[in-house]
This record gives structure tokens, C-alpha cells and sequence, in this order.
């Protein structure tokens, strides 16, 4: 999705130097990052299964899409019937795991503060982000995960993929914000500081 000029005014609100990359055609490449997550128990609300990104992000990063994928090689094995089950579980929207995400590094907010199933937390990422969910450099991702219903076996395994991209060039991403903001105004595109609308 190219983003049209609004996009790019907004962007460069809370992502200057996103917005700043995307104006000067700074050429972008694939960013994938996954986070496995293995229930080995079947016991719901048991003590929570946490992981995150293996590094903090060293550019900043665009997300364009959240996907995941349930495995559960004891349910079903070797039947037709295995992916059938998953593709009705992902389909359904209540797969039987709740999830909350954090962002931490700099700046750290949550995006839930409750277990919400994966499956509808996936559909608000997706209609919340349609351009996509901007992750500043150093930041990571948590995803703190329980069962909230009895999964047919275990292991259960989850996989969350973490797909956008980022600059080629680091320099941008080194830019601070003032100095993407001023670049910007320069090139006619105005990008207050939220900070000083925010506390005048």
C-alpha cells in the first residue's frame, strides 16, 4: 500500500522519520520477525507463556501486517482433517488463546491491558494499522499469552509473524525527530511538534 499525501501529513505527525524516508524515495526492504510461543500444558489461565523479539529494532520499522499460525502435531496427525481443524479455528476468530501485547524500549505502552483472543486482536491490528503500525528503533515487542479454553492436545504452538519493512539507509533512521520535522517543513510538508501542541 503506497501511502497518498494525507497519509504521509499523518504519518509525519507521530513518524517524521518514517514520513521523512518515504518522501525523499529512500528505497525500503523486508522486515519479518516471529514470535513462537508453546503451551505445553492444557490447563486455561495457567501461568502466562511470555516472549518477545530475539533483539531490540535497530531502524525504525513499519508493520504492515500481523499474522499467525496455530500448530498442534498431536491433534489430527497425518489427517486431512488437521488443517481443516486450524483453518476453522482461525476462521472462527476464537482460536482459545488470549494475548496481550507491549511495546517496550522506547517509548513502552501496551496496546491491551486484558488477554484478548488472538483472533480479534489480529482484526483490530489490521483495521487500527491499515497503513501501517510504526515501531521506533530499540523498541521491542512482548506477547504475554494464556489458554482460555482447553486445546484438543498439546504442545499448542503459536507463531506470530511481524511483517513490514524497514529503510535501507540507516541514516534516516538516525535523523532525530526535530531534524526529520524540519527536513519536512522544508520540503512544504508542515509537521508540528506534537509534544508542544500537546503541553503548550
Amino acid at each position: 500500500m503506497e501511502p497518498k499525501n494525507l497519509d504521509i501529513r499523518n504519518l509525519a505527525l507521530y513518524a517524521p522519520r518514517i514520513a521523512y524516508g518515504l518522501v525523499v524515495g529512500v528505497p525500503r526492504v523486508l522486515f519479518i520477525a516471529d514470535i513462537q510461543l508453546q503451551f505445553s500444558s492444557s490447563v486455561v489461565n495457567a501461568p502466562p507463556v511470555v516472549a518477545n523479539f530475539d533483539n531490540n529494532l535497530t531502524q525504525d520499522t513499519m508493520v504492515e501486517r500481523v499474522a499467525y499460525n496455530l500448530v498442534q502435531p498431536n491433534t489430527f496427525p497425518g489427517s486431512p482433517f488437521q488443517s481443516l481443524y486450524f483453518n476453522q479455528l482461525k476462521q472462527s476468530g476464537a482460536t482459545g488463546v488470549g494475548v496481550q501485547l507491549d511495546v517496550f524500549g522506547g517509548p513502552k505502552y501496551a496496546i491491551n491491558d486484558f488477554f484478548t483472543d488472538l483472533g480479534n486482536l489480529i482484526d483490530v491490528l489490521a483495521i487500527t494499522w491499515p497503513g501501517g503500525w510504526p515501531l521506533p528503533k530499540q523498541s521491542n515487542v512482548k506477547v504475554t499469552a494464556v489458554l482460555t479454553q482447553t486445546p484438543v492436545s498439546v504442545p499448542f504452538d503459536v507463531t506470530l509473524s511481524f511483517l513490514g519493512w524497514q529503510m535501507l539507509d540507516k541514516t534516516v533512521s538516525d535523523l532525530s525527530d526535530e531534524e526529520a520535522r524540519r527536513r519536512l517543513n522544508k520540503l512544504g510538508i508542515e509537521t508540528p511538534d506534537l509534544a508542544i501542541l500537546l503541553n503548550p
